[in-house]
């Protein structure tokens, strides 16, 4: 009689446990007091940035050491506010490492540029902003960008309405002709060719080309060889605005995908819901 021989049993592999689902962390409460204190933050940052303002070598076109000394002292005058107020929460700026990868994907994220708009900073133009943006889980819900020199505080909760100052702001709800502002980024010509009617400008800060779309001071605006920190405040102003930014394909654009610092790989485009494929019309690649 032949000898029976056991037979093993194979067992599946074993699988990685999937994400956790996102599930909001902050009440609308709790966003509402981190709005008040991060306006306080924003207007002394913005002061902070102020005493490095005109002070750039006259000699040099570009004085970069400057910049840099103004970015690290703004992020890190921000990072210790919301540390101390926040220790629980996370934080990523222009300036600095990126995030680990085994962080709490699920806890608020503050993103922050502290000076966007370096070239008008180091050249004494008004046109520079600090971005602060606070992202619950995946999802960015809490933007402020802030003019300091012309005094202007854009802001908005999701869900709620945009604000510049105390007064309400929307989108410019138009049709696009001959009187229509595109803004675009600084090496828009060497990647487009335009057939846009009216007039296309770069006035060198992405934050602020956001914040002028949401308050209905242009048409839109293309948004080229940007990173989060650049944009992550104005998506959270621009929706609220009655807007929103797509890639030139049409399609959303996941923020959350690029929460590891690394380049935006997409041309996007700001502009008031309805109007992306009339503006994209307007746009040849070279």
């Amino acid at each position: 009689m032949a000898k029976k021989t056991k037979t093993k049993t194979k067992t599946a592999p074993r699988q990685a446990k999937p994400e956790k689902p996102y599930r909001p962390r902050l009440t609308r409460k709790d966003l509402s007091e981190i709005m008040d204190f991060s306006k306080g933050l924003a207007r002394a940052a913005g002061t902070l940035a102020l005493s490095f303002y005109g002070r750039a070598n006259p000699s040099l076109r570009y004085d970069h050491d400057l910049i840099t000394e103004a970015d690290l002292a703004v992020q890190e005058y921000i990072r210790k506010e919301v540390h101390a107020a926040y220790p629980a929460h996370r934080f990523l700026g222009e300036e600095g490492a990126a995030l680990p990868d085994d962080r709490d994907k699920q806890s608020p994220l503050w993103v922050v540029d502290p000076v966007d708009g370096s070239a008008g900073f180091s050249a004494g133009m008004p046109v520079w902003a600090i971005s602060i943006c606070l992202f619950d889980g995946t999802r960015p819900v809490l933007g402020l960008i802030y003019l300091p020199v012309t005094g202007e505080l854009y802001h908005a909760i999701a869900g709620a309405k945009a604000m510049l100052n105390d007064r309400t702001i929307e989108v410019r709800d138009e049709v696009v002709d001959n009187e229509s502002l595109l803004l675009t980024y600084s090496r828009f010509h060497s990647d487009f060719v335009t057939h846009f009617p009216g007039k296309v400008r770069s006035l060198g800060s992405t934050a602020a080309h956001l914040a002028y779309v949401a308050r209905g001071a242009a048409g839109g605006a293309v948004l080229g060889n940007v990173h989060v920190w650049d944009v992550a405040a104005g998506s959270v102003l621009l929706e609220a605005a009655g807007g929103g930014f797509r890639d030139l394909n049409g399609k959303k654009v996941d923020l959350s995908c690029y929460l590891e610092g690394g380049h935006i790989d997409k041309v996007l485009l700001a502009a008031p819901r309805g109007l992306h494929a009339d503006l994209t019309a307007t746009l040849e690649l070279r």
